[in-house]
This record gives structure tokens, C-alpha cells and sequence, in this order.
């Protein structure tokens, strides 16, 4: 089925439900992020284990948001995080491609 466009004056347009607020957990990891000095880990304690994996998630977003990586791990309800060390490239002979 084709879409139906129309336009609509804003008073015939119902006014939405959410407010459209940022995301305070998201915000306050960001923040933990951008403030951790070096040789220091993150630490994220959780309500429950069902909580763990959003909790990862929004280090993975705010890290992607930043523009690092960072290795999380969990061990019950407590999540780390740090930021990932750049992986060595290998010394030696470049390989003969022919």
C-alpha cells in the first residue's frame, strides 16, 4: 500500500506523549566516561541481574558516541568497564603477495 501524506494545521494534530528527555542513566555513564582518569576502571552497580546487559549496552553506545572502544565484563550485579588498549600490529616482514 502507498503512503498517505497529508498536511494537517497544528491544531488538528494531537500532541505527542513523551517529552523527549535524554536518557539520565545514559547521560551519567557519559559523564563517567569522559571524567575516568587513565589507569582507573568504571563501575556501574546494577539493581539486578536483569539490569547487566542494559548496562553494558549503554557503554557500548557512549562509547561508540565518543568515538573509543571499551571492554566491559560483569561479575554479578556490578558491571566494568575500561577503555580497550589499541592492539600492536606485529613487527616484521611484510608478507610477498604475487
Amino acid at each position: 500500500m502507498p503512503l498517505k501524506i497529508t498536511h494537517r494545521n497544528a491544531t488538528e494534530v494531537p500532541t505527542p506523549n513523551a517529552m523527549g528527555r535524554v536518557n539520565e542513566d545514559a547521560a551519567a555513564v557519559k559523564a563517567g566516561m569522559q571524567s575516568l582518569e587513565p589507569g582507573m576502571f568504571l563501575e556501574i552497580q546494577v539493581g539486578d541481574l536483569r539490569a547487566v546487559r542494559g548496562a553494558k549496552m549503554l557503554v557500548s553506545r557512549n562509547a561508540k558516541e565518543l568515538g573509543t572502544q571499551w571492554q566491559h565484563w560483569n561479575v554479578g550485579p556490578t558491571v566494568y568497564a575500561k577503555p580497550a588498549v589499541e592492539k600492536r600490529r606485529r613487527a616484521g616482514r611484510p608478507r610477498k603477495t604475487d
